[in-house]
């Protein structure tokens, strides 16, 4: 159980910070405040101009400020920091630098984390965790207790139904595979197997949606998603690893 335990936490730390970064050679520059401020009031695709000084990435000037800031310890991130560990610093600032061969490489800006890379390791860690919460539900789970956990009649009407169906085939299936991730985790709170909120819930079931399919909306428009990714993350990480 450990092993199968170990494997989404592998898998997830897989992908890190230099699969989705800008490279530095395609930043925008300056060398001096005046000239950033010029690139910024320019375009609007930038928040911020990083400013190298010989021949080094030191400092950056960000939109709405009068002087270039240095780049210090909370502005950086290593190349091979897993992509769900950037959230640490992305829930808190617009962008994080990424350093490898001791110095500046490339940035990350949140937006960056619509890229689809970023989707594998939330799915990697959120299918890890339907699998382990259908396991510890299997056994509750039959027709005369759906009723536990599926309070609107309609749902519980076509789960009778699709079940009906696969029997009247000679499928061999139980009622746990005829759930959803979201009817899932909800079984599991209603069954007290876990103890989550509804805002919990609600998270992970948004995040589950969105990774899920390649279609579908954006991973992350504003920082309060990047944060609420952040609290997913932190779910996965204690009901899987606890």
């Amino acid at each position: 159980m450990a092993d199968l335990q170990e494997t989404p936490k592998r898998l997830a730390q897989g992908f890190v910070a230099r699969d989705i970064m800008v490279p530095l050679e395609r930043l925008t520059r300056a060398d001096d405040e005046a000239t950033a401020t010029h690139k910024l009031e320019q375009s609007q695709q930038y928040d911020i101009i990083p400013m190298p000084q010989k021949g080094r990435l030191t400092a950056f000037f960000e939109r709405g400020t009068t002087r270039a800031k240095t780049i210090q310890i909370q502005h950086v991130v290593s190349a091979e920091t897993p992509i769900p560990d950037l959230l640490d610093s992305l829930c808190e600032q617009c962008h994080v630098f990424v350093v490898g061969r001791h110095e500046v490489i490339g940035l990350i800006h949140f937006s960056d984390l619509n890229d689809h890379i970023v989707k594998l390791p939330f799915f990697v860690l959120l299918e890890g965790l339907e699998r382990q919460v259908a396991d510890s539900i299997r056994p509750l789970v039959h027709e005369d207790t759906l009723s536990v956990f599926l309070r609107d009649t309609k749902r519980l009407a076509d789960k009778k139904t699709n079940m009906a169906k696969l029997r009247k085939r000679g499928a061999d299936r139980d009622w746990v595979t005829l759930l959803h991730f979201q009817e899932v985790i909800d079984a599991a709170v209603g069954f007290e197997k876990l103890r989550l909120r509804a805002k919990e819930i609600e998270d992970l079931s948004a995040v589950r949606n969105r990774v899920a399919h390649a279609a579908t909306d954006q991973l992350v428009e504003t920082q309060a998603d990047v944060r609420r990714l952040g609290r997913v993350r932190r779910l996965c990480r204690d009901l899987l690893f606890e």
